[in-house]
């Protein structure tokens, strides 16, 4: 019998399939079916940050957001589709559909503040784990290497000083020092890193002369520099990890799991294939590890990290030098 199961931030998931942030976990009739398809995990949709500020009476001392100046404005003059109110009885639904499906939900934030006092209630709600979906933008030259780290750390931080759920941080790849970064986001109390963000990217409707949506959906080759990081971070940095974007397939879960991750997040696969997808990754993901000889996931974790294959320098620089000279 091939088990599937891992346990991630201490919680036991049937397999290690997580289903991301995303408007298919908008809903309680979207958390219930990620739950029948067979999901590990399900991370609720996104609740911003600005909403909990707004919630707060935030807007009427004015929101100090230095990635977004402009959100201020758009608060004062926007009606919410859904407040924290809102989010709490979303969460509180999905967990009685979800049938012991583990629910995370998911705070999509830029800087530390009031908001994360936010990070209790969600606690008393039920939930169980959080995800701080951190999307800061330096846009100022005024902002060095440090300031921006020092931003992200405080937001973990304050949500660790307000909850005693596992938190598991979802960050861009873009950090100067991406271990040191993992490391210290260790010490101040998170328990896993979701790696990487895939942020909204932007295109230009040359026609129209105007700013436009580029494709929001990964494709599955998207997956490389995640593979990579989970690799080189695996038992390096004193968190968990988790790979997402671009992941398609039951064999690039299983390539995940090889290079270390406790789990990966799944969202376009979903968008393009249907929650059926759900299941036939768990199936494939059976029938690999049966075929590699394996007999659980815990066997084969890491065992292609950088940590254990005993060529570390073959997930740095080597590699490159290897396909401009021809050399294997």
């Amino acid at each position: 019998m091939i088990d599937i199961s891992t346990t991630y931030m201490g919680l036991k998931l049937a397999n290690p399939l997580i289903v991301g942030a995303s408007g298919l976990t908008g809903t309680p009739e979207g958390i219930q079916k990620a739950a029948e398809a067979g999901a590990g995990a399900i991370v609720l949709k996104s609740l911003f940050e600005e909403q909990i500020l707004t919630e707060l009476g935030a807007e009427e001392k004015g929101i100090d957001l230095d990635a977004y100046p402009e959100a201020e404005a758009f608060i004062s003059r926007t009606a919410w589709e859904k407040g924290t109110e809102n989010y709490l009885e979303m969460l509180n639904e999905a967990k009685a559909r979800a049938a012991g499906v583990p629910i995370f939900a998911s705070i999509n934030c830029v800087g530390s503040g009031t908001w994360a006092s936010f990070a209790s209630r969600i606690e008393k709600t039920g939930a169980d784990g959080l995800e701080l979906n951190i999307a800061f933008l330096p846009a100022t030259t005024s902002l060095g290497s440090k300031d921006i780290e020092a931003k992200v750390l405080s937001t973990v931080r304050e949500a660790r000083r307000a909850t005693k759920l596992p938190i598991q941080v979802k960050l861009g790849q873009h950090y100067s020092s991406l271990p040191n970064l993992a490391q210290a986001l260790s010490k101040e109390g998170a328990n896993a890193l979701v790696l990487f963000n895939r942020f909204y990217r932007l295109d230009i409707d040359l026609k129209g002369m105007k700013l436009t949506r580029a494709q929001p959906l990964s494709g599955p080759d998207e997956y490389h520099e995640s593979l990579r990081w989970v690799a080189l971070l695996f038992q390096r940095a004193g968190l968990e990890l988790t790979g997402a974007t671009g992941i398609h397939d039951a064999e690039t879960v299983t390539k995940f799991i090889l290079a270390g991750a406790g789990a990966v997040q799944i969202c376009s696969a979903i968008y393009k294939g249907g929650w059926k997808v759900i299941g036939s990754m768990v199936e494939d993901l059976g029938n690999i590890l049966d075929s590699m000889g394996f007999s659980s996931l815990d066997a084969m974790r890491g065992k292609l990290s950088a940590q254990n294959s005993g060529k570390p320098a073959d997930y740095l620089r080597l590699q490159y030098i290897k396909a401009l000279t021809g050399i294997y």
